[in-house]
């Protein structure tokens, strides 16, 4: 008599619903096995000397085969089962080194046994997937601003799993941008012009040279967005304005206003409305301002809106175009011509779009204008920014037309 049990390999523990099958070695014949559910033991009666081959199988485990050889008195044998274990991959994705998790990146896994095409996103730029059979991936990891990288993998599930692990390490996108110059009037290059790139997401501002006659400037940014860029180049006007980095190449061509001959300008006259607020015509100085008409704003009133008709911003942003800084040239010669007088700049905008983002734009656009006052030597004290958004509109907002005459900004003498 041949006693078998079945029990778990790690646990020791009896298996439930276990089958046993056993032959003669020697005849092949299926022999006829007992079970009690009592002791949970198999049993068979053999003849002395008789060769056994035994599969036991339970379901949630592998089957284990045993020959069993010249079998001569009672044996109790016990027949260990093991539970299959799924493989696991692991995909971790790193930031140039492996010190660096990279959040947000995405792995495309595809079967070539299935055909099957999976996508994950990584918050915590890791990925665990188990497999209970064999796989052939093709694996591809991206992620936004950086290169992608591939790898194929086979997938092995033996008996006691396994685990295959792929570190990808990306690295920083580079996004080419080719600036240059060009004479407004002329359209010729400006050589030796000088370019500074300020990105709104906090990098410190690159500062480059043309220094060729070409006037080409060649750069290599690793973000995306929208940059700030001024240019200077002598003889010019200084142009602030946006640059959207979005492609792999990124061409910028910069118009530059001359400045015309510096010439000397005399005291204005003061007008009867300047002299009831106190200002003289003694004091005043010199200017040597380009292009400046300070006779277009002599006429001032306390109180009195004045429209700007030449100011002229980027689409949906507060960055000056140069064609406002004839009109902002001739306001900063007034200002200085009267160093007591205060104003405040007021933005105003149509009723499209958000309440808050329109007023918001408002304020950010005569901050603009004030900048640019500053910059050419009106102090700041003097000058007060009101973003007043779609609160004052000249016209009803029921056409483009009258829309256009609603955004605007205007000054008021203080």
């Amino acid at each position: 008599m041949i006693t078998f049990r079945l029990v778990d390999a790690e646990t020791y523990a009896p298996v439930s619903g276990g089958q046993l099958r056993v032959t003669d070695e020697k005849t092949q014949q299926v022999l006829h096995v007992e079970y009690d559910s009592i002791s949970r033991r198999f049993s068979v009666s053999v003849l002395p000397g008789t060769s056994l081959n035994s599969v036991a199988s339970a379901s949630g485990y592998l089957s284990t085969r045993m020959r069993l050889s010249n079998l001569n008195s009672v044996q109790e044998l016990t027949i260990k089962l093991i539970k299959p274990k799924p493989s696991m991959l692991v995909v971790k994705v790193f930031a140039t080194t492996i010190r660096q998790p990279l959040a947000s990146a995405v792995v495309v896994m595809t079967s070539r046994i299935t055909g099957k095409k999976e996508q994950f996103t990584l918050p915590a730029g890791r990925l665990e997937r188990t497999f209970t059979e064999p796989d052939d991936l093709d694996i591809q990891v991206s992620a936004d601003g950086y290169t992608s990288v591939s790898r194929r993998l086979m997938i092995d599930v033996p008996p006691s799993g396994k685990l295959v692990e792929f570190d990808a390490e990306l690295d920083k996108q580079t996004l080419g941008l080719v600036i240059w110059a060009i004479d407004n009037r002329t359209n010729k290059v400006v050589p030796q012009a000088r370019f500074t790139l300020i990105n709104p997401g906090g990098m410190s501002p690159v500062t480059l040279n043309a220094g060729s006659e070409a006037g080409q400037v060649i750069a290599k940014l690793t973000e995306k967005g929208t940059y700030q860029l001024t240019t200077r180049a002598s003889g010019y006007e200084e142009s602030i304005r946006a640059v959207a980095i979005e492609n792999e190449q990124n061409p910028v061509m910069v118009r530059l206003i001359a400045k015309p001959p510096v010439m000397d300008v005399q005291p204005l006259a003061i007008s009867s409305s300047l002299k009831s607020m106190g200002l003289n015509k003694s004091g005043s100085p010199t200017l040597a301002l380009s292009s400046v008409k300070p006779t277009a704003f002599v006429d001032l009133e306390t109180g009195k809106r004045i429209q700007l008709n030449r100011i002229y911003f980027d689409q949906s942003s507060p960055v000056l175009r140069p064609e406002s800084y004839a009109e902002l040239d001739e306001l900063a010669a007034a200002l200085t011509l009267h160093p007591s007088l205060q104003i405040e700049i007021r933005g105003h905008t149509d009723n499209q779009g958000d309440f808050e983002l329109n007023t918001k734009l408002s304020r950010d656009r005569c901050q603009s204008v004030i900048d640019y006052l500053i910059r050419k030597g009106v102090e700041k004290s003097r000058l007060k920014a009101v973003g007043r958004g779609p609160l004052d509109p000249l016209a009803p907002n029921n056409n483009e037309e009258n829309r256009k005459k609603n955004r605007r900004v205007e000054f008021v003498v203080l």
